[in-house]
Order: C-alpha cells, then sequence, then structure tokens
C-alpha cells in the first residue's frame, strides 16, 4: 500500500513537470512566432506594409514593399489602420524553420498567421517557382512574383479581420484563396488591356495551358476569376460572396454563361 502511494506521488510530479515544460515549450513557440524582427537586420516601411529582411538590397525591398502598396490600395478593400509586418528570409533553412513551427509545409512560397498579424515569405521557394514556370500564366500563384505572394498573403489578413476567423474557417477553399488573389492582382489587371476577365477565363478553359501544372493550380486560378466575376461583373460584396448559398458550381456555371453571351464557348476544367 505505501508502495502504491509513493509511486502515485511520483506520477503526479512527473505529470506535473510534464505538464510544465510542454507550457514552457508552447510559450516559447508562440513567442518566437510572435517577434520573428529579431531575426532580421533590417526593416523598411511603405504605408501599411513594413518589410523585415536581411541580404537582400534596400533598393530591391523597397521596391516590393511599394509594389505591395499599391496592390493593396488598389483592391477596394484597403485598410489604412492594419499595419502588416512581411518578414522575407533570403534563407530557405530559416524559413524552414518558422514553417515547421507553424505547421506549414516548407515548399510554400508563404504564410500568414492573422492571430500575430505575420506574413512570412521565402525568397528562395518564389525565386524556384519562377524558373520553373517562366511566371506564366500572369496573375496565378505560380508566377513566382515576390509582390504578389506577400499581396496574396496580405488578402487572407484582410478577409479575416473582416469576416472573423471562426467565419474564414468555414469557408471552403475557393472562397478562401480566390478573395485573396483577387487582392494581389486586381489593380494590375484593371490596366492590363491583355488580361481582361473573358481571356483569362478562356485561359482556364484551355486545357493546353495546364499540361505541366497541378490540377490544384489550376482549380486555384478558378476560384480567383470566380471571385473577380461576382464582385466586378455580378456587383457582390465580400459579405454577399462568403453566403453558403454562393457555391462554386454554381459561381462557375453563372461565369460560363456570361462568357457564352460574348461569343465563346467554354470546357469544364
Amino acid at each position: 500500500m505505501r508502495n502504491s502511494r509513493s509511486l502515485l506521488r511520483r506520477i503526479g510530479r512527473w505529470s506535473l513537470w510534464l505538464a510544465v515544460a510542454l507550457l514552457a515549450l508552447f510559450a516559447l513557440q508562440v513567442t518566437v512566432l510572435a517577434f520573428p524582427q529579431i531575426q532580421f537586420s533590417n526593416h523598411l516601411q511603405s504605408g501599411t506594409v513594413v518589410v523585415y529582411f536581411d541580404g537582400q538590397a534596400q533598393e530591391e525591398i523597397a521596391r516590393l514593399a511599394e509594389n505591395v502598396e499599391m496592390r493593396l490600395r488598389g483592391s477596394g478593400y484597403y485598410e489604412s489602420s492594419l499595419t502588416h509586418r512581411v518578414f522575407f528570409f533570403d534563407s530557405q533553412s530559416k524559413y524552414a524553420f518558422f514553417a515547421r513551427l507553424s505547421l506549414v509545409t516548407t515548399q510554400a512560397q508563404g504564410f500568414a498567421l492573422s492571430v500575430f498579424n505575420n506574413t512570412y515569405v521565402s525568397s528562395p521557394n518564389i525565386a524556384s517557382l519562377a524558373r520553373r514556370t517562366g511566371g506564366r500564366p500572369r496573375y496565378g500563384i505560380w508566377e513566382g512574383d515576390p509582390a504578389h505572394t506577400v499581396a496574396h498573403e496580405l488578402g487572407h489578413h484582410y478577409m479575416i479581420n473582416r469576416l472573423g476567423r471562426d467565419t474564414w474557417t468555414e469557408l471552403p477553399h475557393w472562397k478562401q484563396e480566390g478573395f485573396p488573389e483577387y487582392v494581389a492582382n486586381i489593380a494590375l489587371i484593371r490596366s492590363d488591356s491583355a488580361a481582361t476577365l473573358p481571356h483569362r477565363i478562356d485561359l482556364l478553359a484551355d486545357g493546353e495551358n495546364w499540361g505541366g501544372q497541378q490540377r490544384w493550380d489550376r482549380m486555384h486560378y478558378g476560384a480567383a476569376l470566380m471571385v473577380e466575376f461576382l464582385l466586378d461583373v455580378r456587383g457582390y460584396t465580400l459579405d454577399d460572396i462568403v453566403a453558403e448559398n454562393v457555391t462554386r458550381d454554381c459561381t462557375y456555371a453563372a461565369m460560363v454563361e456570361w462568357r457564352e453571351a460574348q461569343g465563346s464557348t467554354l470546357t469544364s476544367p
């Protein structure tokens, strides 16, 4: 009996120490993710965008920050009171450390942690993607443009800030990803006469454009087009888009009908 009590006390102490250790590890993880700026030697700001960086030339980062700020302002969803911290990694190993700590694949171009209002971006991953794809087609996730990647991730912040994390989490993938793509690209698209919505819908429909891309890439591109169609053609608001009765199939069918009315026939992706 005495031995049993002694064993129970030891188990209790071990359990307590284990709980304390796990709590300390969690606190360390949160601290590292919340304050990664201590890992960087430089930073600069353009409007609402603050970029932390190491090895890149300051002029290059300044152009990046200005490009991102231009995209955000031109999206129609700009929030001047929301300052974004962007951590631009030139070291893949350092980026991979933060990605693993956040349970994100190390191959991602970037990711956003809205709870800290932080965005983490891998310069090596973006450059590698650009070499593989040649930056085509434009206005897509495989374009390999750092400003596009950063603006896309900040689009997630905008969406979560407006809708709330609980609502955002329940959204289907095409809405979660389509809106950030709209934020990232629409300012440039509107000034590019060769990138009309009908033209890009035709690109989506033409299977030859996607031979070297994964099916997910094509679906992602289609999500961006559907959100753009709802916002700019149908006049929806973001609140309208997130409604449960706005489905992918119905939206795609409506987009196809709209495109066909202009003299073209689509095939289903």
